[in-house]
């Protein structure tokens, strides 16, 4: 039902995610972080905003695949649900239940873990990870490319209702950017991703207390 990527940018400092889904609100169901912890992103055909915070409780704690199997081990449904998380260091793990919709499948490389389920066709996810470039430049800008490369290769079967992106930055406010429904919603997302680059947005951003 949906497609998501969490990253780490060692050249910036960031970490963050972005989700797109067939559905309503990808961003306040499926994408959780920390600054201090690292990122999560739990979807599937019954997603648990639980499974993903109670793993990023755990993640300054434990590695990846022990944090995320401490909270799964005893969830009756946990093979109707996906889950993968991000940790400071850019060390991932994600599960993908055998119960979730084809094609449902995951990545794990340093610093980016790539996951969906309910997809047109087994190529979403390599194509996504095979065009994905961490450079020197924010990271929410490779996320939405990210996004728009899973669309182009196939995308959630249903096509597309909402999008989201979560970026977390030392000594920064966080970026939260959600569309919650829209007929085109990584359009609607990169425009009000241009619009907080604005420079009157940023001058602002600056005067904001941070962690």
């Amino acid at each position: 039902m949906t497609f998501s990527i969490l990253a780490r940018n060692p050249k910036t400092g960031e970490i963050g995610g972005a989700a797109a889904t067939g559905n309503l609100c990808v961003g306040g169901w499926v994408l959780r972080g920390d600054i201090k912890k690292g990122v999560t992103a739990s979807q599937g055909f019954y997603p648990s905003t639980i499974w993903g915070e109670s793993i990023l409780n755990n993640l300054n704690r434990f590695s990846p695949i022990t944090a995320t199997n401490k909270v799964i081990k005893n969830d009756k449904n946990k093979h109707f649900r996906q889950v993968s998380c991000l940790n400071l260091s850019g060390n991932g793990f994600s599960f993908s239940g055998k119960k979730n919709i084809n094609y449902c499948n995951h990545v794990v490389l340093p610093n980016l873990v790539v996951s969906g389920n309910m997809l047109k066709n087994d190529k979403v996810i390599d194509k996504i990870v095979d065009n994905f470039k961490l450079k020197d430049e924010p990271l929410a800008n490779t996320l939405l490319e990210a996004l728009k490369i899973g669309k182009k290769f196939g995308s959630d079967k249903r096509g597309l209702m909402s999008a989201a992106l979560l970026v977390f930055k030392k000594n920064n406010p966080l970026l939260n950017i959600r569309v919650d429904y829209d007929t085109n919603p990584l359009l609607k997302l990169e425009q009000i991703l241009k619009m907080t680059n604005k420079k009157k947005y940023k001058a602002w951003l600056k005067k904001l207390p941070t962690k």
